[in-house]
């Protein structure tokens, strides 16, 4: 069985922001640290029935950090830009380029 076969979307945040999440079926967990979404992410991934995990930017201290963390888990994971802390502008031309070793 592949990683989306297993269907199952899960979401770290803060009790705030959860329940639209968990309305529309989505599995919840509560955070409120970047300490603490590594221990739900670590969790989640021994569960093996998640296929993705997405954590809301607002709780996280600092991504950076944060995406290096990831790296020891095998389940992947997207950090959701919320109102509290929006999305960077990104340059997709810079993305492309860095993809094909020219940037």
């Amino acid at each position: 069985m592949s990683k989306t076969e297993k269907g199952k979307v899960a979401v770290i945040g803060d009790r705030e922001t959860l329940p639209l999440f968990k309305s529309a079926g989505y599995t919840v967990v509560e955070a409120y640290s970047q300490s603490q979404a590594l221990e739900a992410i670590a969790r989640l991934e021994s569960r093996g029935d998640i296929a993705l995990v997405i954590v809301l930017k607002h709780i996280l201290d600092d991504e950076g950090k944060f995406k290096a963390s990831l790296t020891k888990y095998k389940i992947p994971v997207f950090i959701l830009p919320t109102r509290w802390a929006p999305g960077e502008p990104v340059d997709v031309n810079k993305i492309i380029a860095k993809a094909l070793g020219i940037g």
